[in-house]
C-alpha cells in the first residue's frame, strides 16, 4: 500500500515538474514573441515617420525658405531615423543572442522599454500628422483667399498626387 502511494507521489511530482517547465518555456516564448512584435512595430512606425517627414518637407516647398528654415531642418533629420533603425536592429540582435538565456523578467523589461519608445514615436508621428493637416488647411485657406486653384502637393517620392 505504501509503495503504491509513494509511486503516485513520485508520478505527481514528475508531472508537476514537467508542467512547471512547460509553463516557464511558454512564458519565455511569449516574452520573446512580444519582443519581436515590438521590434516589428517600432520599425514600421519609424518607416512611416520617415515617409511622413518627407511628405511634409515637400509640402514646405510652397513657402519661402526663410520662413520654413527651422521646419526644414527638423524634417531633414534622416540621421535620427537611421540611428533609430540601427537601434531596432541592435534590439533584434540582442534578442537573437540573449533571448534563450536571459531571465524572463529581463525579457519583459526589454519589451517594456521598446513599448515606451514606440509610444513616444507614435506621439511624434501624431504631431507630424497634425502639422501636415494644419499646413494643408492653411494652404487651402490661402488658395481660397487668393482665388488660385489649389496646388498639387508633391508626394514623398517627389511626384505630384
Amino acid at each position: 500500500m505504501y509503495l503504491i502511494i509513494a509511486l503516485i507521489v513520485v508520478i505527481a511530482a514528475v508531472g508537476l515538474g514537467f508542467a512547471v517547465a512547460n509553463w516557464r518555456q511558454q512564458s519565455r516564448n511569449m516574452a520573446i514573441q512580444a519582443l519581436l512584435d515590438d521590434a516589428d512595430r517600432l520599425e514600421s512606425c519609424l518607416l512611416e515617420t520617415r515617409t511622413r517627414m518627407r511628405e511634409l518637407e515637400g509640402m514646405l516647398g510652397r513657402l519661402p525658405a526663410d520662413i520654413t528654415e527651422n521646419a526644414r531642418a527638423s524634417l531633414a533629420s534622416e540621421a535620427g531615423i537611421q540611428d533609430a533603425m540601427k537601434r531596432v536592429l541592435s534590439h533584434r540582435l540582442w534578442i537573437r543572442e540573449h533571448a534563450m538565456s536571459a531571465p524572463v523578467p529581463k525579457l519583459r523589461e526589454v519589451a517594456e522599454t521598446a513599448r515606451k519608445s514606440l509610444a513616444q514615436l507614435e506621439q511624434q508621428l501624431a504631431r507630424l500628422n497634425g502639422a501636415g493637416a494644419e499646413l494643408q488647411a492653411a494652404y487651402a485657406q490661402s488658395d481660397a483667399l487668393l482665388g488660385t486653384p489649389p496646388a498639387r502637393e508633391p508626394k514623398a517620392d517627389g511626384l505630384a498626387k
